[in-house]
């Protein structure tokens, strides 16, 4: 069997370098990034007038490790993939590849392979692990500069609000949540006290959030002595807008890719927008065709120039590249937000992109 067989030796060496070169290189941008993060976060502490609770710098920058990541990886792997393919055409290793017949799929085949394996154990490892220190973090962040968040949960019974007022606090049960209008359908209110004690329980045809407060429709009351009394149409005061109701439910980040699922038909039950959630579903999907797209894009500015061109002509390239990707990834991602073309094509559409170019050129580079 030949040594660059799928899983041969060669092939294993090869695979093992790049993975080497783009953890090296994960590794530098993730510590370069937290740095930033960190001193931004002590300056944003710093100015605060209020006393905050004792913060431990290193396990917050450590929480936020994850979401880093998320976010630097392409990068990263088009980094790592341009130093790795340098390091083979200074050693000629390349040339001695493809030297013994191999064609450039052959020779670059360990290489996407180790690709692909990043994006998988991204999605499958780093992600589930930032989805719980998301939570974490962005808890952590609520009690140092005090963010008095109004919980909206979504479940396959219905949805849950909480509307955190001064002196009291309104826990609203209801079927749907119509988001553009505001309206919950049949809710069930608990109002409490400044001390959570159960002041009286509404049941009520719906509760529609408006700027003088909650609506509430054919509402009946009970007492805590269990005294029933029909309201009719009352009023509640509320601490929430309008826009809260459409973006308080967990951040699309705050879960991993195995929850996203349940919980975006959970969301379509209650009738909110679930077009982040998605996006951010399908952009994780997308993922391993996006590593390997990104590695035969920086082969192909790399090694199939025989030239052994300046590091300045190199780190150029990969700049150029980055932004270009990253441009438009953004784009997609806007018209994606936007409704202005289906979410799966906005997620998909980068990664195929890259893919399809990367194919291509380094097709045609092989031909030359």
């Amino acid at each position: 069997m030949s040594q660059f067989a799928p899983f041969g030796t060669l092939f294993r060496y090869f695979a093992l370098r790049f993975a080497g070169w783009v953890c090296f290189c994960l590794f530098g941008l993730v510590s370069i990034i937290s740095l930033i993060q960190t001193i931004e976060l002590v300056r944003r502490v710093s100015v605060l007038t209020r006393t905050i609770p004792d913060i431990n710098y290193v396990s917050m920058a450590a929480l936020n490790i994850p979401n880093v990541m998320h976010m630097i990886l392409p990068f990263a792997v088009l980094t790592g993939a341009i130093l790795c393919f340098s390091s083979w055409n200074r050693s000629n290793e390349f040339v001695a590849v493809r030297g013994f017949g191999q064609s450039i799929w052959a020779a670059l085949g360990p290489a996407l392979f180790a690709s692909f394996m990043v994006g998988m154990a991204f999605i499958t490892i780093i992600n589930p692990i930032g989805a719980v220190t998301s939570l974490a973090y962005e808890a952590r962040m609520a009690e140092i500069f005090g963010t008095d968040k109004n919980d909206l949960a979504v479940s396959d019974s219905g949805i849950w609000i909480r509307d955190n007022l001064p002196d009291s606090r309104l826990i609203f049960i209801g079927d749907t949540l119509d988001a553009d209008s505001s309206r919950i359908l049949n809710p069930i209110i608990y109002e409490f006290n400044e001390t959570s004690n159960l002041r009286r329980v509404i049941k009520a045809e719906s509760s529609q959030l408006t700027k003088t407060g909650w609506m509430v429709e054919n509402a009946i009351s009970w007492q805590n002595n269990g005294e029933e009394k029909m309201l009719g149409t009352i009023i509640l005061p509320t601490g929430l807008g309008s826009l809260d109701l459409q973006q308080s439910s967990l951040s699309p980040r705050a879960l991993s890719i195995f929850q996203l699922p349940d919980f975006i038909l959970s969301l379509e039950h209650a009738g909110i927008p679930a077009t982040a959630h998605r996006m951010h579903l399908y952009q994780l999907l997308a993922l391993p065709l996006m590593m390997i797209g990104i590695t035969m894009l920086a082969a192909r500015a790399t090694l199939t120039n025989s030239l052994r061109g300046s590091r300045s002509r190199l780190f150029i390239r990969g700049v150029l590249l980055a932004t270009v990707i990253f441009m438009f990834t953004y784009f997609m991602q806007v018209m994606g937000a936007s409704l202005r073309v289906p979410t799966i094509v906005a997620a998909w559409t980068p990664a195929f992109a890259v893919f399809l170019i990367g194919a291509i050129i380094l097709a045609r580079g092989d031909e030359a």
